[in-house]
């Protein structure tokens, strides 16, 4: 059995396909989240097998307290300054997420040389937050969060310190 070739049809069909395929390489382009087609980037992971950095660990407050002190490990605050200037864990970095960008470079800057870093917020997500976005940006410490946060730090009755934050002067703009 055969089919009649019906040229009209076919070249009604074909121009459909191209205007079809042109619309959305056109859409996909205009779209800021559209699909890169110049070039591939293979996902990343967080597993260790693949040569990335391994998994945050959240430690409490006591397990914390047995690294103060350590040249090698740094606590970072990620709460706002005001919060920051009423107790803090002694001798802790402020690392605040309302940081301009030139704010947010000097902060990172403290964190090179450390090879533990001990993140904490307000509860435990606010520093699992920060250390995953730390980690989604290559830091190669390891990142730690503390459990509970600092309300956590404080209950314990840990070593704290209070006063103004001489870096937080960067953390917002001027106007």
């Amino acid at each position: 059995m055969s089919f009649p070739l019906d040229r009209a049809a076919l070249l009604r069909a074909l121009s459909l396909l191209l205007g079809g395929a042109i619309a959305g390489l056109g859409l996909n382009a205009a779209r800021p989240s559209g699909v890169s087609l110049l070039g591939f980037e293979p996902p990343t992971t967080c597993s260790a097998a693949n040569g990335q950095a391994g998994p945050i660990i959240e430690v409490s407050t006591r397990e914390a307290s047995l690294l103060c002190g350590h040249p090698s490990v740094l606590f970072a605050d990620t709460r706002p300054a005001a919060e920051f200037a009423e107790g803090h864990v002694a001798d802790a970095v402020h690392l605040p997420c309302d940081a301009t960008a030139r704010g947010a470079e000097g902060a990172l800057r403290k964190l090179d040389s450390a090879q533990t870093i001990i993140i904490y917020g307000a509860s435990s997500d606010d520093g699992r937050a920060v250390a995953e976005t730390l980690q989604r940006r290559g830091l190669k410490a390891e990142l730690r969060v503390l459990g509970g946060g600092f309300r956590a730090w404080a209950q314990e009755g840990l070593a704290c310190a209070s006063g103004p934050c001489r870096d937080c002067l960067v953390t917002k703009e001027q106007p």
